[in-house]
């Protein structure tokens, strides 16, 4: 099998090679040579990526056949026998569902851990009660085995170990929408990630684009940044909101400003600014050589009308009215120039007594030549390059830019933000002091809620985003805003997206309290909802420290259930003066008790800075209560819980996300308060 995967991955590096080398002579050649080159690097990079683990699975049926499954397939040399299962395959499909009340067939499954090329263990589960065979090697199974493995900071793909309700989303064959929900430790991220690499294989103009991974920051980005490319999937894009936005470092900002900047309301108000500034009223003058040239209102308003029927993005709009303008100039100097000639006829006429065309005929037919002069202004009139000079014009330009100015997204937004008359125009249902909550100093930087206003600006201003993708994972859904639901949407124009989210770990921005509303404005009913039910990571004990909490902050959520038992949790209280160095006594201990494991201290945001500067970084890794959705670890230590839970609107929410981190053992350090 390996040796087979050695011949293609040789095959795939000699005809990259010989592409590359290829001479081209046009530019469509060159084009060809590019894109032929991308197929070939794509199929080297998921050849490469296959070697880590390039076979996890077997099955064996009641009537003898045999499947291995692997990261991606492999055919015998003549192409009929299939070596290897890709275990997205339809084949694949009962080493994941099968059970003992559905064997679906099957005898045996296997379980092979592979590191490099050398298995190091296998596992077989019996599936139908069969006795165990002298070649059967039955065990505690791979999910315990994964469960009870050291965190390393990065999350890895569990292909060999996806369960069957996990399996049945990653599978679904719908192609529209789909959300994941489910509480802390459920698998939705992995099931997202696996369902994206599903996808792209199963579907083929979803593969043309790519893949889209969108996370809350870029701390979860990188823990996810290894599944993809581990699947054999490496053309996928990771980015936060204000990446796609363009905005590379984004200022905190309140909570309360931040969620009317996430109000679908923001929408209508650019929308209408820009409206506003599209040649609301006036004329038009232009000096055309000495004279000055004015064109009516009325003109100006059926070249506005004309500009917008199309629906263009106001920039490109723009042009359209410009060229609309330019042309009633030209128009009304031809008529202009017409009216001369008649008026310098008529006075000539009048002056001599002599019909010029008349006299010019009659010249014409002694001469020997037949047909009347022509009086067409349009031979002294070049109608065509008046036209582009005027388009190339700089004064030209100047006048259209005071009626209908070209604009910039940052320049649109500030202009919102930053004008009291303007709020109060555009949004006249905030009241005065929610108006001023929304302000901006001029010249200040962008938040993550800026962040939204702006990719909505770039569309109305210059139309969609230059990359859209065959399909969007979007992890932490349930923290959008309306306004960064239709950022996604425009980059997913065919509505192939996996949603994942529990609205018990909701942040403060968003105002939606479930599915159907986050997603109903823009969605209507188009889309689907699995919902996890089994918590792979967090203990039974942990969780069921957190039941009043979860109760409290969600209280029509079913708690899911554990498969896994540790140990209880346990709290310490210190001084104010003590909580550091109880901190790195507590975290001294873990670390000698459970040596290699990941250890993480979980802080209120406002204390980053300040145990940052402690030896407790030594140690472990120091996270912020806002940033730690999504993320893993062994054993966490949350320090001083209390402040986290009245930190910010929805902090008890940021609680139970920190209090459910752990994979083995949690400890909370709170400070007295007499």
């Amino acid at each position: 099998m390996y040796a087979l995967l050695d011949e293609q991955l040789a095959d795939a590096r000699a005809q990259l090679a010989d592409v590359l080398k290829t001479p081209v002579d046009s530019p469509a050649e060159a084009h060809g040579r590019e894109v032929e080159a991308g197929r070939l690097a794509g199929m080297l990079h998921r050849l490469e990526g296959a070697e880590e683990g390039l076979v996890f699975g077997r099955v064996d049926s009641r009537d003898g056949t045999t499947l291995h499954v692997g990261r991606l397939g492999l055919r015998s040399d003549d192409g009929d026998l299939p070596l290897l299962v890709d275990w997205r395959a339809e084949a694949a499909r009962p080493f994941y569902a099968a059970t003992p009340p559905h064997p679906m067939g099957l005898r045996r499954r296997r379980h092979l851990r592979v590191e490099g090329r050398t298995v190091r263990a296998v596992n077989d589960e019996l599936l139908d009660g069969s006795a165990p065979a002298s070649d059967d090697v039955v065990g505690d199974g791979p999910l315990v085995e994964a469960l009870e493995a050291g965190r390393t900071g990065r999350m890895g793909a569990v292909v060999a170990t996806l369960q069957a309700e996990q399996d049945a989303i990653v599978r679904s064959g719908h192609r529209g929408v789909t959300v994941v929900r489910g509480g802390p430790g459920t698998g939705k991220t992995v099931v997202a990630l696996h369902r994206a690499a599903y996808m792209l294989y199963a579907f083929p103009r979803a593969a043309e684009n790519g893949v889209l991974i969108l996370g809350p920051n870029a701390r979860f980005l990188e823990y996810v940044s290894a599944v993809l490319p581990s699947l054999g999937e490496n053309d996928a894009v990771l980015s936060t909101c204000q990446e796609l936005a363009g905005v590379r470092s984004a200022e905190r900002e309140p909570f309360d400003s931040a969620r009317l900047k996430g109000d679908l309301m923001m929408a209508d108000a650019l929308a209408g600014l820009v409206r506003s500034l599209q040649a609301p009223r006036g004329d038009f003058t232009v000096r055309v050589g000495q004279e000055r040239t004015r064109l009516s209102d009325e003109v100006v308003a059926r070249a506005r009308d004309a500009a917008v029927a199309d629906g263009l993005p106001h920039n490109r709009a723009r042009e359209l009215f410009k060229g609309h303008l330019v042309d009633a100039v030209v128009a009304q100097l031809r008529r202009a120039m017409a009216e001369d000639l008649a008026r310098i006829d008529a006075e000539v006429s009048q002056s001599t007594g002599m019909n010029l065309d008349q006299a010019v005929e009659a010249d014409l037919r002694a001469l020997g030549l037949d047909g009347a002069p022509t009086e067409d202004p349009d031979e002294e009139f070049d109608a065509d390059a008046l036209r582009a000079t005027l388009l190339d014009d700089a004064q030209v330009d100047r006048s259209v830019q005071d009626l209908w100015p070209r604009l910039t997204s940052e320049a649109l937004v500030q202009r919102l933000l930053t004008d009291p008359h303007l709020l109060a125009t555009h949004l006249p249902n905030l009241a005065p002091g929610e108006r001023s909550r929304s302000l901006r100093a001029p010249g200040g930087g962008w938040s993550e809620a800026d962040a939204a206003l702006l990719d909505e600006a770039a569309a109305l201003i210059d139309g969609p985003p230059d990359r859209v993708f065959g399909h969007v994972v979007v992890d932490e859904a349930q923290d959008l805003t309306a306004m960064q639901w239709r950022m996604v949407l425009r980059r997913c124009p065919a509505r192939s997206m996996t949603l994942v989210g529990d609205f018990a770990q909701a942040g403060p921005a968003p105002t939606a309290r479930d599915w159907p509303e986050a997603l109903g404005p823009h969605l209507g009913t188009r889309f689907t909802v699995h919902t996890l039910t089994v918590n792979y990571r967090t203990t039974e004990e942990i969780l069921t420290s957190t039941r009043n909490l979860l109760a409290r902050i969600a209280p029509d959520q079913t708690p899911s259930r554990s498969i896994r038992h540790g140990e209880a949790p346990r709290h310490v209280t210190a001084c104010a003066d003590t909580l550091t160095a109880i901190l790195a006594r507590e975290l001294r201990a873990l670390a000698a008790a459970h040596p290699g494991e990941l250890l993480a201290v979980i802080c209120p945001d406002a204390r980053t800075d300040e145990l940052a500067a402690s030896p407790i970084t030594e140690h472990a890794r120091l996270v912020p209560a806002s940033e730690c959705r999504g993320l893993e670890f062994d054993s966490v230590i949350v320090a001083l819980p209390d402040e986290i839970a009245t930190a910010r609107p929805g902090g008890e929410r940021d609680l139970y996300v920190a209090l459910t981190r752990a994979t083995k053992r949690l400890r909370t350090i709170g400070v007295r308060t007499s």
